[in-house]
This record gives C-alpha cells, structure tokens and sequence, in this order.
C-alpha cells in the first residue's frame, strides 16, 4: 500500500480581535444595566440631597427689575416652588398650586423696599428685594 499524504490548503478561521469586543454577551447585557440601574439610582440620591440643602426658587416677573412708577398701587407677579411659604414685607402671601402668586401693593411717596422671602420645610430662604420709587404727578387745576 501506499501512503498519500494529505495536505489541507485551508487554514481554520480564527477570530477577529476588532469583532470580539462589540458582541453583546450576556455578561455585558447584566453589566451594561447594572451601571444604568446604578446612575438611576445616584441620580435620585443626588436630586433628594439637592432638595433639602438648596433654597426654593424664587422669581419675580413683574417688576423685572427696581423701577420708577407713578402710580399709587403696584401688582407683584413671581412664581416660587408650590411647597414654599412666601412672604411679601413680612406678611403671608398665597401661592396657587402651580408655585404662581400675585399681591396687590400700595406705595408710599418716594422710595418703597418690597422684599419677597421664600422658605422651604427645612427654614432655607431665598430673598428678593425690589425698590419700587413712587413720583406723585403734579397736576395744574385751573379755577
């Protein structure tokens, strides 16, 4: 008998490096929304945190900013965080479920301080102090 010697020209495929690294396994699947889970959840942590060290938002729309008027009443418009106290000049002020409040103020001749305080449950503040100047119009009455 003779002996043949078989030779295979065809090399047995080996993988590609570049390729292995984007197949998705279950081991990467378990470890890709371990880390979503865990941004969530610092996330959360870090909103409650923010809620009680920082003070409520406060902004004031109407007057935008210290103005002169001559008019004898003036509208304050703002909009604060609905869980908020609100105070305008020491006094108690409503704020509507929305965080949105509206007071009717009357000036004094000259210059008028209105200060706007806005605590939250933990006694943070956050103070606005708008300087409104009330001009009396002079009016020429003829008899």
């Amino acid at each position: 008998m003779r002996k043949m010697k078989i030779e295979i020209k065809d090399r047995p495929l080996l993988p590609i490096k570049g390729r292995k690294i984007w197949m998705l396994t279950p081991k990467k699947l378990s470890l890709i929304l371990f880390v979503i889970f865990l941004l969530l959840v610092l996330g959360y942590f870090y909103r409650e945190i923010c809620f009680l060290v920082k003070a409520p938002r406060l902004e004031i729309i109407q007057p935008p900013a210290d103005i002169s008027t001559s008019q004898p009443s003036f509208e304050l418009i703002g909009k604060t965080e609905p869980t908020a106290f609100l105070k305008i000049n020491d006094q108690e002020a409503y704020i509507d479920t929305a965080g949105n409040f509206k007071k009717e103020l009357n000036l004094s001749e000259g210059l008028n301080t209105i200060k706007i305080e806005a605590k939250n449950r933990f006694n943070k503040s956050n103070i606005i102090i708008r300087r409104i100047i009330y001009e009396k119009t002079k009016t020429n009455t003829a008899n």
